[in-house]
């Protein structure tokens, strides 16, 4: 149990404190794909091939997508890629600190956006990373990695799912890097594995 909560707290403590673009809940979604097909009825759009989600500054892409629009007009959409590829989800985070534009960077081979509960979660081969003007900062992986955009935080688990040559168990890695200038100067600081990290599933 502590184990468990542990990494959970070091999810939560990750890739700052702030949160998702919030004006972009009242943008629309613009999306393109090679094929789609909408049913006005249920409210349900599949899109397949290339797709390209575009909502404000959140952008996603995959092979395959489900959207969905319930009575109170809330959207989700699932998004699967391709066999051996990763989709991709990227948004911008709302920021106090001047100079500085914030994004969240995630991939994984599942993700599913709940626009009501106001997260996102990656599945299979799940990465987030924070980027400060594009520079790479802290860094997340897991088997499944949740964020909650209107708390700003994540939960991951691990497994042997998210497993690769180097972490064949399939263990919670991160990276929180030292706050510095280096986000304003554009050095980069490169990313180290923390294996320290516990499998919350191992327990």
């Amino acid at each position: 149990m502590i184990r468990w909560l542990i990494a959970l707290l070091v999810a939560a403590c990750m890739l700052g404190g702030a949160r998702a673009e919030r004006s972009d809940r009242d943008k629309p979604l613009n999306y393109e794909a090679d094929s789609g097909e909408c049913d006005d009825l249920q409210q349900v759009c599949v899109l397949a091939g290339n797709v390209v989600l575009v909502k404000g500054t959140m952008r996603a892409t995959g092979d395959r997508v489900q959207i969905r629009k319930d009575p109170e007009g809330y959207q989700y959409g699932l998004i699967q890629a391709s066999p051996g590829k990763v989709a991709t989800f990227r948004q911008r985070r709302d920021t106090s600190q001047p100079g500085v534009e914030e994004f969240v960077d995630g991939q994984a081979e599942r993700i599913e956006y709940d626009e009501k509960s106001d997260t996102v979660k990656l599945l299979s081969r799940a990465r987030v990373r924070m980027l400060e003007n594009d520079v790479p900062r802290d860094e997340l992986r897991g088997d499944a990695i949740t964020y909650d955009q209107r708390n700003s935080k994540y939960f991951v688990t691990g497994g042997k799912a998210s497993g690769d040559p180097n972490n064949p168990e399939g263990r919670v890695r991160g990276t929180i890097a030292p706050r510095s200038t280096a986000a304003k100067t554009g050095s980069e600081t490169p990313l180290k594995v923390a294996p320290q990290i516990t499998n919350p599933r191992a327990n």
